[in-house]
């Protein structure tokens, strides 16, 4: 005869609770035993401080892996894959990638290597298409286009975007695509009206609309805060948004040859202007006395 012995409940409860904290231990003491980012990171920097490139590249991405949006680590690794590349004597795109991540992440140091580093060839209609993931630069000027081209969002990184003398009549909806441009030449187009979604644009640092057909401008224009130069000469501007205060790191502004005969007060907050050029509009004496009495440390021409 086989005896079986029973367990009471009260202890089978016991056991089963044992096992599950043993199994949580071991988990904690598995987590506890891998490095974090932040580990990653600090031996990725001491491995390019040594030189080691190839291996501050590995660290860096294992960094990455356990932290998507880490600005420093895309930064950090695009140095080192440049640092690299000079040494074995070529350069990879790959670092312009990290660069974009970067930037869009929050490294804003990554604006001036971009336009150093990555915006050096241009790329026409026909040949930006072939891998589109590593255009930063696209000049499709002079292509009879009404629109931007069918695919236009798989531009994941592009930087640049020239379509000067196009048959462009408005800006739509599709340029809030293009989300991570510093630089945009719109120039002799037939543009006459711009959609609010040119607001997402936050990295531009560039835009040219002059020769063109706009009356005004949405308010949305106020969130170009990266802007240095806007270029809006020869066209049939009669007002200028108030949010224009918000651009202050403008240093050129060109308004010449438009409708306009005063300029809002807010004005005043454009600290950094060097520039303002108001050639060709009917800007009574004593307007022009208080635009240069809210700027006063910008050089202005009226005539």
């Amino acid at each position: 005869m086989v005896c079986l012995r029973l367990i009471p409940q009260d202890l089978t409860h016991q056991i089963m609770l044992r096992r599950a904290g043993l199994i949580t231990s071991l988990l904690l003491l598995s987590s506890f035993g891998q490095p974090d980012a932040k580990t990653y990171y600090e031996s990725a920097i001491a491995s390019l401080n040594k030189k080691e490139y190839i291996q501050a590249i590995s660290e860096f991405t294992n960094a990455i892996s356990l932290k998507p949006d880490y600005a420093d680590a895309y930064f950090q690794r695009a140095t080192a894959k440049e640092l690299l590349g000079k040494k074995m004597g070529f350069m990879s795109t790959e670092l312009c990638s990290d660069l974009v991540s970067a930037l869009v992440h929050g490294k804003l140091e990554a604006l001036d290597k971009i336009e150093s580093t990555c915006i050096r060839e241009c790329y026409d209609l026909d040949g930006a298409f072939l891998e589109p993931e590593i255009v930063y630069c696209a000049d499709f000027s002079s292509k009879i286009l009404s629109d931007l081209p069918a695919g236009s969002d798989k531009f994941t990184n592009i930087v640049k975007l020239n379509l000067f003398n196009n048959r462009f009549k408005s800006i739509n909806d599709n340029i809030g695509k293009l989300n991570k441009l510093i630089s945009l030449d719109l120039s002799s187009n037939s543009i006459s009206s711009v959609s609010p979604e040119i607001g997402k644009l936050i990295f531009l640092k560039e835009l040219n609309l002059s020769k063109n057909q706009l009356s005004t401008l949405p308010y949305e224009f106020g969130n170009l805060k990266k802007l240095k130069m806007l270029n809006l000469r020869l066209n049939g501007l009669t007002s200028f948004p108030k949010s224009v205060a918000n651009l202050n790191n403008l240093e050129t502004l060109d308004l010449a040859l438009n409708k306009l005969t005063s300029l809002p007060i807010e004005i005043s907050g454009l600290k950094n202007l060097k520039t303002l050029i108001l050639v060709g509009n009917e800007i009574s004496g004593s307007e022009q006395k208080k635009i240069k009495a809210l700027l006063p440390n910008t050089t202005i021409y009226f005539e």
